[in-house]
């Protein structure tokens, strides 16, 4: 008898957990895995959130949430960890996150990026954790840079080079550091995220495959890898020593110019703008290449980042460009300047008469130098 209202009792507690929607251990380990963003913001007066991500150079709003006393949440899932930006006032105050399946709370008094807490994402935390390293980094750069605009104008050229020198050994020292710190994280997807932010615009293509062979094989699916396989593969494709990938565009007046029709000749591309500082102060010099060169077979074929035409003729005339240009107005969009893995401007591009890369980004008395070398082991 006893032992019957037992086995009853134990049935009608399964009927109750069933009944009140419990999960058995199989639903468990069947259920797949999602994540869930709560957010406590203080002082939020804006009635909607948005959850987005950056795709293909665009915000690409995902999901949307509505605010209560400065609560929200969002649910989803996601393959790999990957950065998510929750966005107020139409984007313009924006709040990102690493999202992984896991429960990530979000408290704040305020709407202050730096003073939000964001806790349940393990790659968050790493992320966090390498900023707050690389700030004393940060600030003894800044302090250098700070003394160089100090004594720019009366320092003496030794003091100066000396300066010049202190910096590039503290910029060596930040990124052995960033190196060493994806290195340490390689099964962290944090390492080609902070690989893609700080390493791959500057460094070689040899540089950026050694940094890339150290991730494991576990986070091969990540964006950030593919995004690093992308620059790599571009890196590869216009190579010093390989062929120049040709393309074609307009010029200032419409018509097509293609990189093929400079063929026979040393052609200089040039990526430059004129909303660009640094692409501006060098134009006397490559203007005074073209001078010194242009009889002995040389030619330049600039290619403009730039978004207004208005903007972009002028800065030709005004100076005295006086070479084939071609601009898509895109912006860092530019077509070509995708296909060469331009990341900062300016940027150069020597290619032969056979259509073959010869160096990258002369400037000064280096492009003097390399010009008169090969121009002159042609005559």
């Amino acid at each position: 008898m006893i032992k019957n209202m037992k086995t009853i009792a134990m049935l009608l507690s399964a009927s109750l957990l069933f009944a009140c929607g419990g999960e058995t251990s199989q639903e468990v380990e069947n259920k797949e895995p999602s994540f869930s963003i709560s957010a406590n913001i203080g002082g939020l007066s804006y009635k909607k959130a948005y959850l987005s991500e950056f795709k293909d150079g665009e915000m690409m709003k995902l999901d949307s949430a509505d605010i209560i006393d400065g609560k929200f949440s969002f649910t989803g899932k996601v393959d790999m960890p990957e950065v998510r930006y929750i966005g107020f006032n139409e984007g313009k105050e924006v709040v990102s996150v690493f999202v992984e399946n896991s429960e990530i709370s979000l408290n704040a008094a305020t709407l202050n990026p730096d003073s939000i807490k964001i806790t349940g994402s393990t790659i968050q935390t790493q992320v966090e954790a390498f900023k707050k390293s690389t700030k004393e980094y940060d600030q003894k750069l800044r302090a250098i840079v700070d003394r160089y605009y100090e004594v720019e104008e009366t320092g003496t050229e030794e003091e100066l080079a000396s300066i010049e020198a202190e910096y590039d050994k503290e910029d060596s020292l930040k990124f052995a550091f960033i190196e060493d710190y994806i290195a340490k994280n390689s099964n962290s997807v944090a390492a080609p995220y902070l690989a893609l932010r700080y390493l791959a615009s500057q460094y070689t293509l040899e540089e950026l495959e050694a940094v890339k062979n150290k991730f494991s094989k576990d986070i091969e699916a990540s964006v950030y890898v593919k995004n690093i396989n992308d620059r790599i593969e571009i890196l590869q494709n216009s190579k010093v020593g390989g062929p120049a990938p040709i393309f074609s565009m307009n010029d200032v007046n419409g018509n097509a110019i293609s990189l093929e029709s400079f063929k026979g000749n040393y052609v200089l591309i040039d990526f430059w703008a004129s909303w660009c500082g640094p692409c501006r102060a060098e134009n006397p010099n490559v203007v005074a290449a073209y001078k010194k060169f242009h009889d002995k077979g040389f030619e330049i074929f600039g290619v403009s980042l730039d978004e207004s035409k208005e903007k972009w003729v002028e800065a030709i005339e005004k100076d005295g460009l006086t070479w084939a240009h071609v601009s898509d107005l895109q912006g860092w969009g530019n077509a070509a300047a995708k296909l060469y893995g331009v990341q900062g401007i300016p940027h150069s591009v020597l290619v032969d008469k056979e259509g073959n890369i010869v160096a990258k980004n002369l400037r000064g008395e280096e492009l003097h130098k390399k010009l008169e070398e090969v121009l002159n082991a042609e005559s």
